[in-house]
């Protein structure tokens, strides 16, 4: 003997197309809701170097960025420990001209006062910064000078952005 349901009168035993349309915004809302929340959640993290708020919240860049357009997402060692980037991410295109500026290139200084200049400044990209765009400056480390963990000064124009840790 087997089990029958009965179904209502006029009914096929499948969800209607309007169902299944609320059903789809339904689950595309909660897709769009924990992405946003992971993006969110990434960007606050104190381990996230690559937003600079990680090692680097100690410093204050909000006063930096306001005056230079500019936030400082790290300093890090790269090329086998022979070159120091510097990733910057433009909040202010006006502002953020001052990174061109050829009497006060950027540069940073070590914590016992060693500074290192740009020799030859110029950019990747032939165009005036974009908002949000990521752009990074490299420098030769002059002998293995600068290790991880070092601090460093980065100065772009005439501001300077104290107590950035080396990556």
């Amino acid at each position: 003997m087997t089990a029958t349901t009965a179904l209502p009168a006029g009914s096929t035993g499948q969800f209607d197309r309007a169902a299944l349309r609320w059903l789809g915004a339904i689950v595309a809302l909660v897709a769009v809701m924990l992405s946003s929340w992971s993006v969110v959640t990434r960007l606050t993290e104190e381990s996230s170097p690559a937003t600079g708020l990680g090692p680097m919240e100690s410093v204050d860049q909000a006063e930096f960025a306001g005056a230079t357009g500019v936030w400082i997402e790290h300093v890090s060692l790269v090329g086998g420990n022979g070159l120091i980037e510097i990733r910057y991410r433009i909040l202010d295109v006006e502002k953020s001209e001052i990174v061109h500026d050829f009497d006060y290139p950027p540069r940073i200084i070590h914590e016992d006062g060693f500074e290192l200049r740009f020799q030859r400044h110029e950019h990747s990209h032939e165009r005036e910064n974009r908002l949000g765009a990521t752009y990074n400056e490299q420098l030769v480390n002059l002998a293995t000078y600068f290790s991880r963990g070092d601090t460093v000064t980065v100065l772009v124009g005439q501001h300077a952005l104290e107590g950035v840790p080396i990556q």
